[in-house]
């Protein structure tokens, strides 16, 4: 049988996530993380397939909202049974829920691309982009190309820092960032308990204005031996507004010591960020790295999939930004 998890599953989910995904994975370990990725009021956000009581399978999500929302996906796994098809029927179940609008999932691997698009799925790798402070040697970064681009300075944006979320609701005014084409929708809900209310994770938070378009940048310090750097985890509302937030970027690595600052990103126009001052890692032999905890000092590839055409996502998007 495939259902909707219930609260009373948790911990059998739990033991499952430890025993055929991972045994130490924070998921399987950490309840109060668990409760707050994948506790949303009544809803726990995992679909289950068992047999005689024993879980065979499980697909976790994050929804965006509690009604017609946009989801993504985190773990998905099944053990093995009689039935090679059932991790498909497990997904099937959720994208065919009559409350589930779309669903996407950064973090995919690289070899299931060929299962998402038989689904009619889209999928793709994300990019990532950097923007050095200047130092004469880098700890965390490896260094080979160290230009730092200059940056569209000759627009008057307003840029302010918000700590509280209701000052972000009534002064920003949040709400007239959700809804963008191509973007899952975050309701504000969502956004107070993801980037204010975190239980490991201390963001950033600015607003970025000009004229009558708007957005919302959230930003992680990620310390490592001494060290640090800043990232973009998530955008909400004008995209191209991510353009002039260099020169508080550039203050905020200064103010901070970061080494540098960097992008996980896919549907943004490459020009946005190129006159922002930022570069692609691709092809410059320079390392950025994106595992801290254990430290890795390699780069990595980010695919996704989603259902949305030229979908926009961040770092921030599913489970791809949480400790490990």
């Amino acid at each position: 049988m495939i259902r909707f998890a219930q609260y009373d599953d948790i911990p059998k989910i739990m033991e499952f996530i430890c025993k055929n995904w991972k045994k130490d994975h924070i998921m399987g370990r950490d309840r109060t993380l668990f409760e707050f990725q994948h506790v949303w009021g009544e809803e726990v956000s995992f679909v289950i397939s068992e047999n005689e009581g024993d879980i065979k399978g499980i697909l976790g999500y994050i929804p965006y909202g509690t009604s017609q929302k946009d989801v993504m996906l985190a773990i998905w796994k099944t053990i093995k049974t009689t039935d090679t098809m059932l991790g498909v029927k497990i997904l099937k179940f959720l994208q065919n829920s009559c409350d589930i609008k779309s669903i996407s999932g950064p973090g995919i691997n690289p070899r299931t691309r060929h299962l998402y698009q038989f689904l009619g799925l889209e999928t793709g790798c994300m990019k990532q982009w950097y923007r050095l402070r200047p130092l004469d040697e880098y700890t965390i970064a490896l260094v080979k190309e160290n230009e730092i681009p200059q940056y569209q300075c000759n627009v008057q944006v307003q840029i302010e820092e918000y700590t509280d979320f209701e000052e972000l609701m009534e002064s920003f005014r949040l709400e007239e960032c959700l809804v963008r084409e191509n973007h899952p929708v975050k309701t504000p809900d969502y956004l107070k308990r993801r980037y204010f209310h975190h239980p490991v994770y201390q963001y950033l938070k600015y607003g970025i204005r000009y004229e009558t378009k708007k957005l919302l940048v959230i930003l992680r310090i990620q310390e490592y031996n001494g060290a640090s750097i800043l990232r973009v985890i998530d955008g909400i509302g004008d995209q191209e507004l991510l353009q002039f937030f260099t020169i508080q970027l550039d203050a905020l690595m200064e103010q901070y010591g970061c080494e540098y600052a960097d992008i996980y990103e896919t549907g943004i126009e490459d020009g946005i960020l190129s006159d922002g001052g930022w570069k692609l890692t691709a092809n410059t032999g320079n390392i950025m790295p994106e595992y801290f905890s254990p430290f890795e000092r390699r780069n990595i590839e980010i695919h996704y999939m989603s259902s949305i055409p030229e979908v926009v996502l961040f770092k921030g998007d599913g489970d791809m930004d949480r400790p490990n």
